[in-house]
């Protein structure tokens, strides 16, 4: 079963070792706390901010729509507030697998995060984390052959 992942990646010209396991997963999650309930509250609001704008259908095109009319509401300030809180949880991620080959403080982390998202950008940063997340909690290596014939897994007539 594999239960770790390592990833190589270089910020400012240094390479650092990424690495996560199951133990380091533990520590994401106690560290984002907050972030999870802060993240459920904003997907609570924009769902029933955008509920609100188009009550069970979506509006009719005109000539003259502008389809940013009434979004207003939720200006770019409030996009980039929420927007602080994923990255805060993302540098968290990296913290935690930066710290067993590096042992960088929270705040190290956060200033390499700052370049990194700089050089490959939020999405990339956090695709690689994602990723190394679902490779330590996926057991892409066992062999499932035995699993066939377990009699609970077959479907029922």
């Amino acid at each position: 079963m594999k239960n770790i992942s390592t990833e190589i990646i270089e910020i400012d010209g240094k390479e650092y070792t990424l690495f996560l396991n199951r133990k380091g997963i533990v520590a994401y999650e106690k560290y984002c706390i907050d972030e999870n309930k802060k993240i459920e509250e904003i997907q609570k609001k924009y769902t029933n901010f955008v509920e609100s704008l188009v009550a069970d259908k979506s509006p009719e095109i005109k000539e003259d729509t502008n389809p940013f009319e009434n979004l207003d509401e939720m200006g770019d300030e409030q996009f980039e507030r929420d927007k602080a809180i994923l990255i805060n949880k993302m540098k968290k991620l990296y913290w935690i697998m930066l710290y067993e080959n590096h042992h960088l403080s929270f705040e190290e982390v956060s200033d390499l995060i700052d370049k990194a998202i700089k050089e490959y950008g939020e999405v990339q940063l956090n695709a690689l984390g994602e990723q190394m997340y679902d490779q330590v909690q996926t057991n892409q290596y066992e062999d499932t052959s035995k699993l066939k014939n377990l009699k609970a897994l077959k479907p029922k007539k």
